[in-house]
Parts: structure tokens; sequence; C-alpha cells
């Protein structure tokens, strides 16, 4: 088998990446594989067919950077009570990832008691998704040990979301987790990209939306390769307006190879090389992502 290992420059806010998508010729995951965060591309090859990894990152991940500079806002969450609406198969996996990015949203904010709601909510739609196991005694006891403690509670929801990413891969739903990572990646700028209120060329959260551009690239290629399963061509057509967004942004060459951050605070995404972003390009980011985030969640 011939494996191409692709790395995406992850931003370097994000504490740890979870790789979502490995399929190997007899369906196991590569337990190491997830470490890499390299700026540059890299490989080994074996023989036979082709297999791609993609690094994703978890939504704890990537709220624990935020969290601490953009003040909480359940108006932003996805109404628990929708998860009944949600009929199809498409809707109901993009929604499962929206709600995992709400339940790690109110874990790293503290939110306890909200984070156990999205947790229940996650619990309704996993019979639907065949991750009962997910959701059994175990998880529950845990929960109510570590219900006051904040970090606990980090560590549950993160845990909780590789759980559902290995349940899936043992049943060889690799469909389904591009789904749920399309739509808790989403999810994840919503209320990022939301929680903003003025552009500012020094704000490093906004720099991480540019950053995600890479992350970005990564998720639409992971959805390509499961395009004739059914509901994964909706959500590239529906993603594809964001792509064209994120290709306005400009590539620019930073003098001090060497700092990770410019003078202005804008993070370095891999040697001398960062992301740029302007006011325009914000606005429009925040435009496409709020409306593709009303598509994935309306249940009509």
């Amino acid at each position: 088998m011939k494996l191409n290992y692709k790395s995406f420059g992850l931003s370097t806010v994000l504490s740890a990446a979870v790789l979502l998508g490995f399929q190997s010729c007899n369906g196991n995951s590569n337990p190491s594989g997830g470490n890499q965060q390299s700026n540059s591309n890299s490989g080994f090859e074996e023989q036979d067919e082709l297999t791609t990894y993609y690094l994703l990152p978890s939504p704890e991940d990537i709220f624990a950077f935020s969290s601490e500079k953009l003040k909480f806002s359940s108006s932003l969450l996805n109404p628990t009570d929708k998860a009944a609406t949600y009929e199809d198969s498409k809707s109901k996996e993009t929604n499962f990832g929206v709600y995992c990015a709400d339940m790690a949203y109110c874990a790293v904010n503290g939110q306890n008691q909200e984070s156990i709601k999205y947790l229940g909510t996650l619990k309704e739609l996993s019979s639907k998704l065949g991750l009962e196991s997910v959701f059994g005694k175990e998880l529950g006891d845990r929960i109510d040990r570590y219900m006051q403690n904040k970090d606990s509670l980090k560590v549950i929801a993160n845990e909780t979301y590789l759980d559902i990413k290995k349940a899936l891969e043992i049943q060889g739903k690799n469909s389904t987790i591009a789904q749920i990572s399309a739509g808790g990646w989403l999810e994840c700028m919503y209320i990022i990209i939301n929680s903003i209120d003025s552009f500012s060329n020094s704000d490093v959260n906004i720099q991480q939306i540019a950053d995600e551009k890479n992350v970005f690239e990564s998720l639409m290629a992971y959805l390509e390769q499961f395009k004739n399963k059914p509901g994964i061509q909706e959500t590239i057509d529906q993603l594809k307006p964001l792509g064209e967004a994120y290709k306005k942004l400009s590539v620019v060459v930073v003098e001090d190879a060497g700092n990770q951050t410019t003078d202005n605070g804008a993070i370095v995404i891999g040697g001398n090389k960062k992301i740029e972003i302007s006011e325009e390009n914000f606005n429009a980011l925040k435009k496409c992502i709020t409306d593709i985030r009303q598509e994935f969640t309306s249940n009509k």
C-alpha cells in the first residue's frame, strides 16, 4: 500500500490535532499518526494503493486558544430542541458535529450545566448514528464525579469526541466522520467569528480564522474522498462559497523568519510566511460562515 502523509501547517495556536479520516486497506486506524504538526509536506511510501492522512483539530483544540479572550454567549449555540427535527442522515451527521462543538465550547468556558445538556443531546442523536457505546453508564458516572471541575469537563468533552471518531472508524463509517467533522469545524468558526466585535489587525482570534484556511482545505479534500456517499456532495456544495472567500486571503512573506508572531500579533503559520486577512476578507468570511451554518442547522 502506498501511503501519502500530508501535514497542512496547522496554526500554532492549536494545542493538539485529531487524526480524522484514516482508513487503511484492512480498515484499521493508525494510533501514532496524530502527533505530526509539520509546516511542510512529508511522506513515506509502501506499495499498492494510495491512502491519505488528514489532520483536523478537535473542537476543544480550537476553543482552547480563543475561550480566554472571547466572552461566552449561549445565543451562539444551536438549540438542543432542534435535534429531534433532523430527519435525514446528512442533517443528523453534520448537526451531531455542530453539537460536539457546542459541547466543547461550553466545557472550555466552564459552563457545566450547558455542557451536560449538550452531552445529553449528543446521546439522543447517538442511537441514530450507531454510537450508543460511547454514551454508556461509565461516561455518565465520570460526568457525575467531575461535574464541578471545569478542566475535567474539558477532558471529558475532548475524549468523547475521540471516542466518537474511534467508534465510527471501527464500523467503517468514514463518510459519517467526514460529515461530523464538517459540522463541528464550521460551528467552531461560526462561534469564534461571531464573538468578535470589530476587526483589528492585531486580534489573534481573527488571525486564527485566517490560519484555518489550511484546515478548511484539508476538510474539503477529506470530504472529496467520499463524494459518492449520500449527502456528502451536498455538504461540499454548501462549503464551496467559503473556499472562494478563503482564496482571496493572501500569503505574505514575514521579514524575520525566526519569530512565530509578527509585531502586530499575527501568527506565522510556517517558515517566513503568514496568511494575511483584511477587514473586507473578514467580513466576507463572517457572512459566508454564518450563511452556511444557517443552512447546516436549518430543519427545513
